[in-house]
């Protein structure tokens, strides 16, 4: 599993390289990227701006486009289903820094964050910092990495960790809601992945015992984990559990009560037993799982 570094006290350092500026325009922001690029080692850098994004990438001009206006999809994507209200719009851009080794980015880590990288680290980010910044890399020896792939994953992420706030939110919930913000960006790719959650989890008559499938998310293992994590994030963010997703977050937040909550204990927080859900999203799952509005 890689390892990503949240915390906001790597940003201190990146602080320092703008201590002297006032303003955050975006202009300002290519200033600060390019110069974090040249103390990660990279000379020649592309930095593309979007609605919400700035990308700096050693790619050329012909793959940095692209590459900035597939992750300004995620991000618009990602913010659909989280639900960002209107102020969101006129808040920094983020700085999406995607390096194209892995090399690069641990130079970044130790020039620009002065933290010394963990062997198997491949990405940080901290999007509630004066300075927002996602930074993302291949894994080493990796062949023919899809770089919108890897960066888009850990834009998902980010902003979930904005929406959570304080909230703890785990690892399943950070992939699973990538892979279902990337089902929704390609639907046609994603009906195989579809088709087999819903031959894991079939609709089941009003009567029937529940024998819940949707725990697996968060205590099952292997490729059903990954599926059914994907598919109840979609449910819980884009489909109809979204109605209950922001009173889960706020049962994830630590408390004197629970200084480590799980997310049992955040159904429980929730009001929803796992047999309620399980049955709610089976029954989602089988209409389709249509976006919710």
């Amino acid at each position: 599993m890689f390892l990503r570094s949240t915390t906001p006290f790597f940003l201190l350092t990146v602080l320092s390289l703008v201590a002297a500026a006032q303003d955050k325009t975006p202009e300002k922001l290519k200033e600060i990227a390019a110069e974090a690029m040249k103390k990660a080692g990279v000379n020649e850098v592309r930095l593309i701006e979007t609605d919400n994004l700035i990308v700096a990438t050693p790619l050329p001009e012909a793959k940095a486009k692209p590459l900035a206006e597939a992750l300004q999809k995620t991000c618009a994507m990602a913010k659909k289903a989280l639900k960002f209200d209107a102020a969101d719009a006129k808040e920094l851009k983020t700085i999406v820094y995607s390096f194209t080794d892995v090399d690069q980015y641990r130079q970044f880590s130790r020039s620009v964050l002065k933290m010394r990288p963990e062997d198997d680290e491949v990405a940080k980010f901290d999007v509630k910092a004066d300075v927002p910044f996602i930074a993302v890399a291949p894994r080493r020896g990796e062949k023919a990495p899809n770089l919108e792939s890897i960066a888009g994953a850990e834009v998902c992420r980010a902003l979930l960790a904005k929406k959570g706030g304080n909230a703890r939110l785990t690892e399943w919930m950070k992939d699973g809601f990538a892979r279902a913000v990337a089902m929704r960006l390609n639907p046609g790719s994603a009906a195989t992945d579809r088709a087999a959650v819903r031959r894991l989890a079939p609709k089941l008559a009003k009567t029937a015992k529940v024998m819940p499938v949707v725990d697996k998310a968060w205590s099952g293992t292997g490729k059903d984990k990954d599926l059914i994590a994907a598919s109840l994030m979609d449910f819980l963010t884009f489909g109809a559990g979204s109605e209950k997703f922001g009173t889960l977050l706020s049962a994830l937040i630590p408390s004197d009560a629970i200084a480590s909550p799980t997310f049992a204990d955040a159904l429980k927080g929730a009001d929803w037993m796992v047999e309620d859900l399980d049955r709610a999203w089976r029954d989602w799952l089988a209409a389709g799982s249509p976006a919710g509005k």
